[in-house]
């Protein structure tokens, strides 16, 4: 028989046995009950959530920095005072920090010559101080000696301006003026204090210099400012000396001392245009005035 006419006579048997079977309801009473206590899902339960990104903790960057020795703690801004952010060196600050054992200080060196700029400004007061308007910083270098040695005249007299062209020293007391005096004459200023009415005080006139005290007056300064030039060469040498101890100590290498010595020389070049610079304003003063 073929399987046609085998499916022709089973199809209506069990098209009648589907009809007499019970609905669920009635079948199994619990899981329909189930089923339809069930809460349905809302079109809104099936959208995505958007969860918030949250950033990497650094504290395991902190606790590294902490652990190095070129570590700088802030001020603490938690409780407890907790260590605040660490400051880390430039390699500028790096390179300037001094080894152990290291003799050369470029820091220190610089400040030396600027030490000799300084005293050289403070000599070219007396010279420039000869010329044009009459100060009293004229007298500033004179030492007044004592039993105790050479003290500034400032600790025994004042000096003011009168006429615009002489000084006037006052003293503060009498046994001072013979003192004062002797400091005045013995002074490179080739000055001559005179008496006065009022027995404390010294007339110091002040002549105006001529077209040859003039060129003296440069020669003299520019005899302090190569002075300024040799102290601030001495002090290369120095540093020279300090490098080369250095690289036979083995506490830098030779390729860190070529960068050292340039550093020192780009310093004594930049000290000795600042000396030329003095030396050309001074010459300026003396000759136009």
């Amino acid at each position: 028989m073929s399987s046609r006419v085998v499916h022709s006579l089973v199809r209506p048997a069990l098209r009648v046995a589907a009809q007499r079977a019970p609905p669920l309801a009635s079948a199994c009473p619990r899981a329909a009950a189930v089923a339809s206590s069930a809460p349905r899902p809302s079109p809104a339960s099936f959208v995505p959530l958007r969860t918030k990104k949250t950033k990497a903790s650094k504290k395991p960057a902190a606790q590294a920095f902490e652990e190095d020795d070129d570590y700088e703690a802030g001020p603490g801004k938690g409780k407890g005072g907790k260590r605040g952010k660490g400051k880390m060196l430039t390699e500028d600050e790096l390179l300037d920090k001094q080894l152990p054992g290291e003799q050369f200080e470029l820091k220190k060196l610089e400040k030396d010559m600027a030490d000799s700029i300084d005293r050289l400004r403070v000599s070219l007061k007396q010279v420039v101080g000869r010329v044009g308007r009459v100060s009293p910083s004229l007298l500033d270098n004179v030492r007044v000696e004592t039993p105790e040695g050479k003290r500034p005249l400032a600790e025994f007299a004042s000096v003011t301006v009168k006429d615009g062209k002489d000084l006037l020293v006052t003293c503060y007391e009498e046994a001072g003026v013979k003192p004062v005096t002797a400091a005045i004459y013995a002074s490179p200023l080739n000055l001559a204090p005179q008496t006065t009415a009022n027995t404390l005080a010294l007339r110091v006139p002040v002549p105006r210099a001529d077209w040859d005290k003039r060129q003296q007056l440069v020669r003299d300064a520019q005899g302090l400012c190569e002075k300024a030039r040799i102290a601030i060469r001495q002090v290369r040498i120095d540093g020279q000396k300090e490098i080369k101890r250095d690289v036979d100590g083995k506490v830098i290498g030779k390729e860190e001392a070529r960068g050292e010595g340039k550093k020192l020389d780009d310093a004594t070049k930049k000290k000795t245009a600042e000396v030329d610079k003095i030396f050309e304003d001074a010459k300026k003063v003396l000759m136009d005035e």
